[in-house]
């Protein structure tokens, strides 16, 4: 609790992304923020506040509920959620086991199967949202699909004698967010920052307290799949390579993998925690994020049809949640490193 003495959240108090007092707005603005989820409010008034601030992937937010909350939430899409609770406690059930988070924890949650949390009645939390391409880089895999992208367990606790550390990390990131009293900071000195931010994460996984037992869940897999299970994964990530722009439908994906589409969805959610068309989906993503941050001239309309992306307000919905910016975001950056 020390920690979280020190932990100084009122500068994302600028940033407000919504307050409601109504349980249908609350359910729909997170679920567009976070995950698509199921919310079922208990004891005490709606009124829930969600403050957020950015450095370049990676977003720092500050939640309210106000009411006893019960969410059943989807596997996180290409995303992991870093939460600390200031005030109040919530209790995670993945299906395979059941674990405690009091204030002052800090709780990394990378699901790839359905996910209940409960949160206590005037509960508040600090969120750390961190896009899957950041712990690529550090897993040395560069495709949406790779195994080892996400965290080993899909639940666990960060070591409480680390979670001063954390909160420290936090308070920059909160700062650096805000343009450090207005001074422009360069962009990839940012990237440094948030690759530091998760190499932190990363490298303090192992050995901590997780809640489950990944052995007694196969859809949770430590080890690096076998060849036998890769071989059509790599098929059908060939085959969407190849058609990034061609209509492609689930029985497409498991022709090219060679495998009946029942077999195919649940490989996919064992190996790489989501359904052959959101992988498909990805993939695309992270080819039109390439193409945008190569080419300062780059037409985001262009580039997305190009890549199948026929409805372009899902499509920047996806992005952002993705990658954390818009794509024109991405654009704009870009264009600024290629004038600089």
């Amino acid at each position: 609790m020390q920690s979280l003495a020190k932990l100084d959240v009122s500068k994302l108090y600028d940033n407000l992304i919504f307050q409601s007092e109504s349980a249908y707005e609350v359910r729909t603005r997170l679920s567009g923020v976070l995950s698509e989820h199921d919310l079922a409010l208990g004891q005490g008034a709606v009124n829930t506040a969600l403050f957020e601030c950015r450095l370049n992937d990676i977003s720092i937010m500050k939640l309210t509920y106000g009411a006893e909350v019960a969410v059943k939430a989807a596997p996180f899409d290409g995303f992991s959620l870093i939460q600390t609770p200031l005030r109040g406690g919530f209790d995670v059930d993945t299906g395979c086991g059941r674990h405690s988070f009091a204030p002052g924890d800090v709780a990394i949650l990378s699901p790839r199967s359905d996910i209940g949390i409960h949160w206590q009645q005037n509960s508040e939390q600090v969120i750390v949202k961190i896009p899957h391409h950041l712990l690529r880089r550090h897993n040395n895999c560069e495709t949406s699909s790779c195994s080892t992208a996400g965290f080993q367990a899909p639940a666990f606790k960060l070591e409480p004698g680390l979670t001063s550390l954390w909160c420290s990390l936090v308070q920059q990131a909160i700062d650096l967010s805000n343009g450090y009293g207005n001074s422009r900071l360069s962009r990839e000195w940012l990237d440094h920052f948030e690759r530091s931010l998760v190499l932190f994460l990363l490298t303090h996984q192992d050995g901590q307290e997780p809640v489950i037992d990944c052995d007694a869940c196969p859809a949770q897999p430590i080890n690096p799949p076998s060849r036998a299970a890769i071989a059509p994964l790599e098929r059908m990530e060939s085959y969407i390579h190849q058609r990034l722009c061609a209509p492609i439908s689930l029985v497409d994906l498991a022709n090219a993998a060679g495998l009946s589409p029942r077999s195919l969805n649940v490989l996919c959610h064992r190996y790489h925690g989501v359904s052959p068309m959101v992988l498909l989906r990805n993939i695309r993503l992270d080819e039109v994020r390439r193409k945008l941050q190569s080419r300062p001239d780059a037409n985001v309309t262009t580039i997305a049809l190009d890549h199948g992306f026929g409805h372009l307000g899902r499509f920047s919905a996806y992005y952002r949640e993705r990658f954390g910016e818009l794509p024109r975001d991405t654009s704009a950056a870009r264009s600024y490193r290629a004038c600089a």
